[in-house]
């Protein structure tokens, strides 16, 4: 048999493997790979009214068929275009979110083209492998997205064991004095997930003081309270793992706060229609949809307060219960570059 006419065996497997992946996701796979918001936003992406699935499979099962043949030098030219395509991908996604199955059909693409092109370069005049650009670019790109997944991993961190059912998000700094009064009126009065910063380094250690509390069955407002009169310890005390575990948790916490547009605590957010926005519907006589209620749910991700808000009180339409006991205006707020006031 001629050599130029040989089953390119690697890219053979490989794309066989990655038309069956496509297909199997293209089909509605019942196990859930991706891990981040990228699936749900691209997988009824369509081009020219077919899927992106349905046309990497075909892309692979053509690739197969080359492979197949061994045809390596037309192999590599497909293997190429549909790299650049995904290159392509890969940068929307990085600006965007990222999608865990198609970084797995990213793989095998990059995978694929590598070995048509070592196949074509074996079989060619020179037998040498140089550095691809094509794939440099697409190894970048594909890091980037690795590291967005990576972060969309490190979760914020509540301090209360109720972030998932909450409907309001409080991110509070222990020295913030508006924070104070803003947990001082919600603990034990509204459903609120509380998750603490550290405006200082001293705050790390009351909302460490803060935790012993809580496990000990004190409420938010009574072990905030118990965690103002601590102070930072020095020696090895501020390397030990939990600490550090603890200063990562809150250090995302802030970075959180300050990727949503906002420099300053408390901040919150919300996940669905405020209990406080349908109440007063009712009280004034507002017409208010048919189904609402005070925990009406919202879209994955929720909805994010415009800005910093700390606890005040309003003047209610009917009745001090009906309404979330905050201000729609913002009666006070620390952060940025002044230290919060004690």
């Amino acid at each position: 048999m001629n050599r130029s006419h040989e089953i390119v065996t690697g890219a053979l497997c490989l794309a066989l493997l990655g038309a069956a992946f496509c297909a199997w996701s293209a089909l509605g796979n019942e196990v859930n790979l991706c891990v981040t918001a990228g699936c749900s936003l691209y997988q009824d992406t369509t081009l020219a009214g077919i899927s992106l699935w349905w046309l990497g499979a075909g892309a692979f099962a053509v690739l197969s068929f080359l492979a197949l043949l061994g045809l390596a030098h037309w192999g590599r030219v497909l293997a190429a275009l549909t790299l650049a395509g995904d290159v392509a991908l890969l940068l929307v996604m990085a600006l965007t979110a990222p999608c865990v199955s198609c970084l797995i059909v990213a793989i095998f693409f990059a995978l694929t083209y590598a070995s048509f092109r070592q196949a074509a370069a074996a079989r060619g005049r020179s037998g040498k492998l140089g550095r691809s650009a094509l794939v440099l670019v697409w190894g970048l790109l594909f890091i980037v997205n690795l590291g967005a997944v990576a972060k969309s991993q490190a979760n914020v961190w509540a301090i209360t064991d109720n972030a998932q059912d909450a409907t309001v998000h409080m991110y509070f700094s222990p020295s913030c004095s508006s924070c104070r009064e803003g947990i001082a009126r919600l603990s034990g009065h509204v459903d609120v997930a509380f998750y603490p910063l550290a405006e200082n380094d001293t705050d790390v250690y009351r909302v460490a003081h803060m935790l012993r509390r809580l496990n000990q069955g004190d409420s938010m407002a009574e072990a905030l309270a118990h965690a103002q009169n601590v102070t930072a310890p020095g020696g090895l005390a501020n390397w030990s793992l939990d600490m550090l575990w603890l200063r990562f948790h809150m250090l995302r916490n802030k970075s959180h706060v300050f990727l949503a547009g906002s420099h300053a605590v408390p901040f919150f957010e919300y996940r669905g229609l405020p209990s406080m926005l349908v109440k007063q519907g009712q009280n004034t006589g507002q017409r208010v949809p048919a189904g609402s209620s005070a925990n009406m749910g919202a879209p994955a991700g929720g909805m994010t307060s415009g800005g910093a808000g700390a606890a005040a009180t309003q003047r209610p339409q009917g009745g001090a219960s009906d309404v979330l006991p905050l201000d729609p205006q913002i009666a006070g707020q620390c952060g940025g570059p002044v230290p919060c006031p004690e």
